[in-house]
């Protein structure tokens, strides 16, 4: 039968809460008349190296797994939190958010199947904006929807010049042509008459862009022309919203308010010496073929399509 230690008070040392051990009490030195203090388990001799404790060493091995964890946590909230993420998600969300509000206000008139197609047609005229510009190096907003008439994408900065302005402005109708002949060849392959009535609303939407004044493309691809030119789209405008009444009036009024400014510049006497509307008659017969075929295809298309539609 063992006997307890008696250091400690005759504690047996499994029996110590963790953390606690015994020590040996020495009668002062005759040296120093300073008691001395040493641990129980304190070697006599040999090796004398400390003791180390595992809870603690387990403890700032986890302490120190949490701290990598949380600089890696850390590094991802800030990129995730950072300025340009969250203006991008912004501007997502506006355009993705205007798309909606248009489809479901359009749906109210013509039913969901249409104006989703509808709204999707002017979706893909305005990406034929969007590419043209980001491979001209040109800065611009998202596309943004207008209930009842359309979108618009806003340039933070303006093209180098006339030219380089006319194609960004011909690349929408040209995306916007391909979009309505793509849904007039489904419904000629038995895709119904909706088909043939999306073909015919996306001809027409591109076409009216096709009108030569600002802020409308073909007033920016005609200004590569002649800034002159504008004044004939004015004249057509104000005869379609005589046709069109009411709505019509309220939108010439909105195109006159964005436009006035800029149509009145196009006669003052520097006009004609301004380099931006410097553009060389090779590249001004090639825009002007491209902007007339066009708005030709775009009216035979819509003319087809629109027989098409009704014959079904």
């Amino acid at each position: 039968m063992s006997t307890p230690d008696p250091i400690g008070g005759g504690i047996p040392p499994h029996l110590l809460p963790p953390g606690y051990r015994l020590v040996r009490v020495q009668r002062p030195s005759a040296e120093t008349g300073a008691a001395e203090v040493t641990p129980a388990d304190a070697p006599t001799g040999g090796n004398t190296a400390p003791n180390r404790n595992p809870a603690k060493a387990g403890a700032a091995g986890i302490g120190l797994t949490l701290l990598a964890w949380w600089a890696k946590v850390k590094g991802l909230l800030v990129l995730l939190l950072n300025f340009k993420w969250i203006a991008i998600a912004g501007k997502l969300l506006l355009s993705g958010g205007s798309l909606i509000a248009s489809i479901w206000l359009w749906s109210t008139v013509f039913g969901w199947p249409f104006a989703t197609g509808f709204v999707l047609l002017i979706l893909v005229h305005e990406m034929g904006h969007v590419i043209a510009m980001y491979l001209r190096g040109i800065k611009a907003s998202v596309p943004i929807f207008i209930p009842f008439f359309g979108a618009f994408i806003a340039m933070r900065e303006m093209p180098p010049n006339a030219r380089v302005e006319a194609e960004v402005a011909i690349a929408g109708p040209l995306m916007g042509s391909a979009g309505a002949a793509v849904c007039y060849i489904v419904g000629a392959q038995g895709g119904g008459a909706i088909w043939f009535a999306l073909a015919s609303a996306g001809f027409f939407i591109n076409l009216f862009n096709m009108l030569p004044v600002i802020p409308l493309d073909g007033g920016r691809i005609v200004g590569a022309l002649s800034p002159k030119l504008w004044i004939a789209g004015v004249v057509a405008i104000i005869g379609l919203s005589i046709f069109w009444g009411g709505a019509g009036l309220l939108f010439i009024v909105l195109i006159v308010a964005l436009s006035w400014r800029r149509i009145i510049s196009a006669f003052h006497p520097d006009r004609d010496t301004d380099p931006y509307y410097q553009v060389p008659s090779g590249e001004r017969l090639a825009i002007g073929l491209a902007y007339f075929g066009l708005a030709g295809f775009l009216a035979i298309g819509w003319h087809i399509a629109g027989v098409a539609a009704g014959a079904r």
